[in-house]
């Protein structure tokens, strides 16, 4: 017995050596990826209180995860209304001087000088006329359209596995087609105001149902290469060039808006054409030569100033719009986990 009671002594005494000494091969084994629940009974018995590391919770501080849906939205919403009002004074300037333009009462930089110097003299009332509140209307709109659908689709996307998110085009397509509608329908809105109100004096009464089609064809393809065409053009620049990702979404966001324009043009001048000019006695060879006369003869001064339309709209906006949408998120996630 006497024997027994040494060897029990002996082996509690090494238990405690190794459970007490900073060089216990516990101490030395990184902790396992496992939560503090996993680790036995039996091996809490054997462990000293201090060596046992319950793992901290991992926080996810991606904005597209983190934060509320109502917060982003509002967030969304306030963004887009004040990019585009701060770019719209000037949409208004160019988009009444290419009407003018095409109507021929005024040209390109004298429709232009016309505008600023009353916009300077009267700001309160321009501010509160139909002709500035008609083109924030559309750019707000269709601003926080893509931004709130963007949204949404992020918080959809984080429950799906990586490739599904991968290969959410149909997602991608459902954002691009309602973003075009909402700006198809409040353009339409605003262009009949425009051609009716700064358009030639012959033309038609009634906005011709080919205009509203060539319309509503210009837009698909200002919205695409605005809000669809730079993600999918960043990510094959990135992906081939040095550049990162948010310099390559900045290049894109300028680029693929006004590179758009050299297609979107002769569709806006064939529709303003068909409404100033119906052309109803001429053959139908007679009418495709006029059109085309009128393309060649005003092509390259329209082309000129709906660049300098799109690159503040969906350039400088769409920059503008991405820069305050992840200060707005920062500034959220900054007060969430503070």
């Amino acid at each position: 017995e006497q024997h027994i009671f040494h060897l029990f002594t002996r082996k509690s005494n090494s238990m405690s050596k190794d459970c007490s000494s900073p060089a216990s091969n516990f101490e030395h084994r990184k902790p396992p990826p496992v939560l503090a629940t996993s680790v036995s009974t039996a091996q809490m018995g054997t462990l000293p209180i201090a060596s046992i590391q319950i793992p901290r919770p991992v926080v996810d501080f991606d904005s597209s995860t983190s934060l509320d849906l109502a917060s982003k939205l509002a967030g969304d919403v306030l963004v887009a209304c004040t990019v585009t009002f701060g770019v719209s004074p000037f949409l208004t300037v160019i988009d009444k001087a290419i009407v003018q333009k095409a109507a021929g009462t005024h040209n390109v930089l004298q429709s232009s000088v016309e505008s600023i110097v009353n916009m300077a003299r009267n700001p309160g009332s321009y501010l509160r006329s139909p002709m500035f509140i008609m083109m924030w209307g559309v750019y707000a709109s269709t601003y926080c359209t893509a931004n709130c659908l963007k949204t949404i689709m992020e918080h959809q996307d984080h429950k799906k596995s990586q490739d599904e998110r991968a290969s959410n085009d149909v997602g991608t397509f459902g954002v691009f087609v309602a973003t075009t509608g909402v700006n198809s329908a409040t353009s339409m809105v605003k262009d009949k105001f425009y051609a009716r109100h700064f358009g030639s004096s012959t033309a038609a009464l009634k906005v011709p149902k080919a205009t509203y089609c060539l319309w509503g064809l210009r837009d698909c393809m200002v919205i695409g290469s605005s809000f669809i065409l730079p993600d999918i053009f960043s990510s094959i620049l990135s992906e081939n060039t040095d550049m990162d990702k948010a310099a390559a979404l900045k290049v894109s966001q300028l680029a693929c808006p006004l590179a758009a324009q050299f297609v979107a043009t002769p569709v806006q001048l064939l529709a303003l054409d068909i409404y100033n000019r119906p052309l109803r006695n001429l053959s139908l060879g007679g009418v495709i030569t006029e059109r085309l006369r009128f393309q060649r003869n005003n092509f390259a001064s329209i082309v000129g100033a709906r660049i300098s339309r799109i690159f503040p709209a969906y350039g400088i906006g769409g920059i503008g719009n991405t820069y305050l949408r992840d200060k707005w998120r920062d500034q959220l996630l900054r007060k969430k986990w503070s």
